[in-house]
């Protein structure tokens, strides 16, 4: 199953970015354009793809979105933190803000529940892949990639990923930028502004006559 992507116009994105306040505007158009987060977090794509919005993690924690992918027999599942377009990710004096201190201890307890209820959220994944998906890419029917694997069983491979998109490029000094990369090593976080999208928007659709011209699937 799949569908026609609407083209995103690059410059129409920058200039949405550049006016936004908070988070409720981006993610009413990730939501209504679920093709922007996916083809950020996965630019090789995936055989197998689907997107969720405002996934529950148990009955206490909700990720913005979530990405299931699947290639070459493996499934991966990302969890994905939103904090404002326009807020900081440092203090002046290079230590994080309380926002973002706060996704950072959100996705610490998204971690941590799933690494303790695995087979309860890949459960959770399956349903939501069958009922809520909003990329509509895959088929909803049955939750398998194309190496015949069902997420559904426990025996097959699922990497788990976390992620906080927070600020933009433009407001992270050099020493910024560095201390950011360290949650990846570090915590196993993957920090990014919003430039991260606009970025593949740029990449992905820079040619609007040959998207409106080919209707290439997403």
């Amino acid at each position: 199953m799949s569908t026609v992507s609407e083209y995103i116009n690059p410059e129409n994105f920058e200039k949405f970015l550049d006016i936004q306040e908070g988070e409720r505007g981006i993610a009413s158009f990730l939501g209504e354009n679920p093709q922007a987060i996916y083809w950020t977090f996965c630019r090789p794509g995936g055989h197998t793809r689907y997107v969720f919005k405002e996934f529950p993690i148990g009955t206490r924690y909700v990720a913005d979105f979530v990405i299931l992918n699947s290639y070459s027999g493996l499934w991966e599942v990302m969890f994905i933190e939103l904090e404002p377009v326009d807020d900081l990710t440092f203090n002046k004096s290079g230590t994080p803000t309380k926002r973002f201190l706060g996704s950072l201890k959100q996705v610490d307890d998204w971690a941590e529940y799933f690494d303790e209820h695995k087979l309860q959220v890949r459960s959770d994944l399956v349903r939501w892949a069958q009922t809520k998906d909003i990329l509509c890419y895959s088929d909803p029917s049955f939750v398998c990639n194309d190496s015949g694997d069902y997420l559904v069983d426990p025996s097959t491979t699922i990497w788990e990923s976390f992620h906080v998109i927070i600020g933009r490029r433009h407001a992270l000094s050099k020493e910024g930028r560095r201390r950011k990369a360290t949650y990846t090593t570090k915590r196993d976080v993957e920090v990014m502004s919003y430039d991260r999208i606009l970025d593949m928007v740029k990449e992905r659709y820079r040619d609007q006559s040959f998207w409106i011209s080919n209707m290439k699937e997403i």
